[in-house]
């Protein structure tokens, strides 16, 4: 028994590190081995077709139209199309109030969900590059500059833009920014090799011949880079391209959503298994994706092991330091909402959280549901609960006062102007 319990806790142990650290370190040293550089032309600047995925978006469609204007971006190469899916509330009559600017508004009955919708859109627009988007995503003015100089590269058929998360003072909030820091850091290991494994939903442009329909219950920023690979071209990453974005501020929120992406990621894996872009790929996905995803499970298999091994001084003190982890995960989940600003504590109640929803989303796709349609996180949207108004935002960096289109690299405070 104890030599079981002994094999379990040491290969779990060994995944935890493994999909953390030791994945990011082969990608460092693939890197160094295989490196390509991405030819980059600052003055490329095809025909780009910007499409934003909307369903009852009203308190903010209409900030992210003004943003998405504002783009610095020769006007008669873009072109700016709202892909609606299903909306029963304002948003379809704000998107018509500025179709004399050249907005697109495409809105489709009944819901499907967003990727059905996108397939509909995407039918008869004619474009070099379409750049994916959604409704709360606020773009750098040069982002689409920066997304499209890396496809003069011939070779380079998608490209994932930057998500900075806008934190709130809520542990939801801060263990999110911390999460995507981490994420763009894979990004450009990955991005070395020319192999980018998923897209950030919210800004990846890829080449609009390399545009397939997208499976319904498959994310269409998890499908597309996969099936750009499978024909051959590369997926890279660009920091510049930069989209902002508030993040959740209710555990219930950011939890629902991260068992959708992950019902909607084990989905497409299985989909997209023929048409994966290599077996490099499929060993990217089971590093970066799948053990990190069965950590949720393992966790307590981890725990009931260790219980086991008491006697053994190593064991017990991997037994305390477990005890004290979900002892501070705890604590911060009672102060989540920020009324103690702790790394110590946001950073296990996060962990914790992330994983509870790892194992609820494969409870959830063993059980056969897909999780089609996409809910959106209230909070994310900056709505005032009290009176429904959206302020505007103001990103402050030091003394400088920026807008969302300003060219700043990081955000310490975000400030409501009302």
């Amino acid at each position: 028994m104890e030599l079981a319990a002994g094999i379990i806790v040491i290969s779990i142990v060994a995944a935890v590190l493994y999909t953390y650290a030791g994945y990011p370190f082969v990608l460092y040293v693939l890197g160094l081995a295989r490196g390509r550089r991405t030819r980059r032309d600052e003055t490329y600047d095809p025909r780009v077709i910007l499409i934003i995925s909307a369903h009852n978006e009203e308190r903010i469609i209409r900030e992210k139209i003004e943003n998405s204007l504002a783009l610095d971006y020769p006007k008669d190469k873009l072109k700016i199309v709202v892909a609606s899916d299903g909306s029963i509330d304002g948003t379809n009559g704000i998107v018509r109030e500025y179709e004399t600017r050249g907005v697109v508004l495409k809105a489709f009955e009944p819901r499907e969900g967003k990727s059905a919708t996108l397939n509909r859109a995407v039918l008869g627009l004619e474009a070099d590059i379409l750049v994916f988007s959604d409704a709360n995503a606020f773009y750098r003015e040069d982002a689409i500059r920066m997304l499209v100089r890396n496809l003069a590269d011939e070779d380079v058929g998608c490209v994932v833009g930057k998500l900075v998360y806008l934190s709130n003072h809520s542990y939801v909030g801060k263990g999110e920014s911390l999460y995507w820091r981490y994420e763009s850091f894979l990004n450009r290991l990955e991005s070395r090799v020319k192999s980018v494994l998923v897209g950030t939903g919210t800004i990846f442009a890829v080449r609009r011949e390399l545009f397939l329909p997208l499976a319904k219950d498959v994310a269409n920023d998890f499908q597309l880079p996969a099936e750009v690979a499978a024909h051959g071209y590369g997926v890279v990453y660009e920091g510049e391209a930069v989209a902002y974005e508030r993040s959740s501020f209710f555990f219930r929120e950011e939890f629902a959503r991260k068992r959708r992406i992950i019902v909607r990621g084990l989905t497409g894996f299985r989909a997209l298994r023929g048409n994966w872009g290599g077996a490099f790929r499929i060993f990217q996905f089971i590093s970066r994706k799948l053990i990190r995803w069965c950590v949720g499970p393992l966790l307590p298999a981890l725990y009931a092991a260790n219980a086991l091994l008491l006697a053994d001084p190593v064991y017990r003190a991997l037994f305390v330091l477990q005890n004290v982890f979900y002892i501070l995960a705890a604590v911060g989940a009672l102060l989540r909402r920020g009324g103690v600003q702790s790394k110590i504590l946001f950073i296990p109640f996060y962990f914790v959280m992330v994983n509870a929803a790892s194992l609820a989303a494969i409870v959830t796709y063993l059980g056969g549901d897909r999780l089609s349609s996409w809910e959106k996180a209230e909070t994310t949207r900056d709505t005032d609960e009290r009176t429904g108004f959206v302020p505007k935002l103001r990103v402050i960096e030091g003394k400088k006062e920026l807008s969302y289109a300003g060219k700043h690299k990081g955000v310490e405070k975000l400030e409501r102007i009302t």
